[in-house]
């Protein structure tokens, strides 16, 4: 008898951008996610995981922007990439099909000031995949963002370097957001 599952979800986030004064800058911060492990009966366990970062610490990507050159449409690129890593193992007998997506929507770049309400919209952040398992793109300012889909048994890693597009003048201040990453399997 083989036993049913709902769908699982694992999630990571890439979090906090910061631009600031005469500075922008851009915080990308992830948390790795363990395992959530599916058992069927007297099967190999599938199993998905998902990890966005390059070690369990905080993972940061900064952009710093010249008070003369804000917003004059020059992309500023990151200061170092990020790694994600999607994994799905099944039977042959059961394949999987995974599903990451990103949702950059939910908490938008907001500048931190008590006395600010300016906003950076998120579409102004894009990344450039390395070896384009994980594809290049920008976020679209979405809460499911498909980024991409494989079956089992996979693993995909890519390694993202970020940029800022640049293309409006901003309010000064430290503007701070949240990213999250969800790897599913319906």
């Amino acid at each position: 008898m083989l036993i049913r599952f709902r769908q699982r979800l694992l999630t990571a986030m890439l979090a906090s951008l910061s631009l600031w004064s005469s500075a922008a800058s851009l915080s990308l911060w992830s948390t790795t996610v363990d395992a959530q492990v599916f058992n069927m009966n007297n099967r190999a366990t599938p199993r998905i995981t998902i990890r966005v970062g390059n070690n369990n610490n905080v993972n940061t990507v900064s952009f710093s922007v010249p008070a003369n050159a804000v917003g004059n449409d020059t992309p500023v690129a990151g200061s170092n990439r990020i790694r994600i890593e999607a994994r799905i193992q099944a039977t042959a007998a059961n394949p999987l099909t995974g599903f990451l997506t990103i949702d950059s929507f939910t908490n938008p770049l907001t500048n931190n000031s008590p006395s600010s309400s300016a906003t950076i919209p998120f579409t102004e952040i894009s990344w450039t995949a390395r070896d384009g398992d994980i594809p290049s793109g920008f976020y679209q300012e979405m809460v499911n963002q498909p980024l991409v889909s494989f079956q089992s048994s996979q693993r995909y890693r890519d390694f993202h370097t970020f940029s800022y597009a640049n293309t409006g003048v901003i309010e000064s201040g430290t503007y701070e957001g949240r990213v999250t990453y969800t790897w599913a399997v319906p």
